[in-house]
């Protein structure tokens, strides 16, 4: 069974990339990483039985959300978080946070916080950040698709 997902970060007070988004992909679930939570009202409005992890990034000053979650969906662990914790301005290649991943025994890490889209497989992780869905000149989100306990990552922009 194929499991479709979308995944998105930094809105930052701009919810309608996340919803046309979802529209055209029509996912099983979502992912938010931060830096927008407040957005969520108007997806969680619009698609009230769509599942939607999330975490709290830097901006996110009074959510109670958790900066970080482990999960497993369709036989693969999922670390998401901001990435802010996890020194991934600074690091060409995220070390901190796949060290972290591979700690939790995700096969996935999902971050956001650099505004900037990033797929790569390093040392047996998925490193998938989606860049910025929010108000910006070239709003970007991922589809992370997972079935038989396998996962690929699309970036895509709208």
């Amino acid at each position: 069974m194929n499991i479709k997902i979308c995944v998105f970060s930094d809105s930052h007070g701009g919810p309608e990339y996340m919803i046309t988004a979802i529209g055209r992909e029509e996912p099983r679930l979502c992912f938010f990483l931060g830096d927008g939570v407040r957005d969520l009202v108007a997806v969680e409005s619009i698609f009230p039985d769509l599942p939607v992890y999330a975490v709290r990034g830097n901006c996110d000053l009074h959510s109670a959300l958790s900066p970080a979650l482990v999960c497993t969906v369709g036989g693969v662990g999922i670390f998401a978080t901001h990435g802010h914790l996890y020194n991934v301005k600074h690091e060409t290649v995220p070390r901190t946070l796949t060290r972290a991943a591979k700690e939790a025994g995700a096969q996935a890490a999902l971050f956001g916080h650099t505004h900037c889209p990033y797929c790569e497989e390093r040392d047996g992780i998925l490193l998938l950040n989606p860049g910025a869905v929010g108000r910006t000149t070239r709003p970007s989100y991922a589809v992370l698709e997972i079935e038989n306990g396998r996962c690929r990552a699309e970036l895509k922009t709208l």
